[in-house]
């Protein structure tokens, strides 16, 4: 089992200068726990959680702050080929909810593996037994 096999492939992701009330909006359309933020050349820097931006809420209320004020930086990334053992530990051991999937080290970002995909993962392992 690999991290391809139940990635999400083309994340949606946010630039580092986008305001953080527009990466709020995008996780309640889309119900995302995770939003991956980009440079302007789509290198993976950073990740935003809801709870990063309901603590950015509470603190700038309407003042317009850039979402690179208040990511997680730096972020792990995995690669897809990677074994799903691989990622489950890794977001165990660092305390994580997600990783953004990467070919080369967070420069092309190919995917998000959650903790979702790794329930469903299990799932699955589970129901062919």
């Amino acid at each position: 089992m690999h991290v391809s096999d139940y990635m999400t492939a083309t994340p949606i992701t946010i630039e580092t200068n986008a305001d953080y009330q527009e990466a709020f909006q995008i996780m309640q359309e889309r119900d995302l726990h995770h939003l991956p933020v980009v440079n302007a050349e789509g290198g993976v820097i950073g990740i935003l959680t809801r709870r990063d931006l309901q603590l950015a809420a509470r603190c700038f209320k309407e003042a317009p702050t850039e979402v690179g004020e208040v990511m997680h930086s730096p972020v792990t990334t995995i690669t897809p080929d990677a074994d799903l053992a691989a990622a489950v530990e890794r977001m165990r051991s660092d305390r994580i909810g997600c990783l953004p999937v990467s070919t080369d080290g967070g420069h092309n970002i190919v995917g998000i593996i959650t903790e979702t995909d790794l329930l469903r993962a299990l799932a699955q392992l589970l129901a062919e037994r």
